[in-house]
């Protein structure tokens, strides 16, 4: 059945949800929107029973429309903003496009087979340059640089960001000097050399603490 074009000044509300967070008849928020999923936006002929993984509580499928006067396809979703997951985003098989655009992706887990990255070609026109994140069984942060000094400092942040007894240290001189660790602390790290002249490459590890830590082998 086709109905002609719907105006909803106030709220758009689809099942029997108790959305309380939108808030309830003066309090309600104008322009916000409830569905009671499932839900599909664009070509629903994407999504069958054939696999069991396409049903989603909320499903987007890449259409076109003949009224619109740019070039076909559409991106089958777009987030202007912050896009906030709450659980998990999940990247796998189901994933057949080539090329995934977004500004923002916020998620507090993300599970994908792989995770790389897209950047314009510095030196060749017309290309981009495809990296891929280091991966590990861990979730660790870094920092490097060089230094002349027995004192390398670590961000005041580390102190509430990573476990201290995680942190690692790894030195490359830059003379024919011996270097080598000498303490590790929450705040620094202090290193010597041979002779006395400290010269050298550094890169320094750590495993996060604000976070459980990283479940490595888990049931598909």
């Amino acid at each position: 059945m086709k109905v002609p074009d719907i105006f909803v000044g106030k709220r758009f509300f689809v099942g029997d949800g108790n959305p309380e967070i939108l808030g309830r008849g003066p309090t309600e928020v104008r322009g916000s929107a409830y569905i009671e999923g499932p839900q599909i936006t664009g070509d629903p002929s994407q999504f069958n029973d054939a696999n069991p993984f396409e049903l989603g509580s909320t499903m987007a499928g890449q259409n076109a429309n003949v009224e619109m006067n740019r070039p076909f396809p559409f991106y089958s979703f777009i987030a202007k903003t912050y896009a906030r997951i709450k659980s998990f985003l999940k990247v796998d098989t189901l994933l057949t496009v080539k090329l995934i655009r977004s500004k923002i992706i916020y998620a507090e887990v993300i599970m994908a087979k792989v995770k790389n990255f897209s950047i314009p070609h510095p030196q060749k026109s017309g290309k981009n340059l495809i990296y891929s994140c280091l991966e590990g069984p861990e979730n660790s942060v870094y920092i490097r640089g060089k230094t002349k000094d027995s004192i390398i400092n670590l961000p005041d942040y580390w102190e509430n960001l990573v476990d201290e007894n995680s942190i690692t240290v790894n030195i490359t001189s830059k003379n024919d000097e011996l270097h080598s660790v000498v303490k590790i602390s929450k705040n620094q790290v202090e290193i010597k050399s041979s002779g006395g002249n400290i010269d050298c490459y550094y890169m320094i590890l750590a495993e996060r603490k604000d976070i459980p830590k990283l479940i490595t082998e888990v049931e598909v």
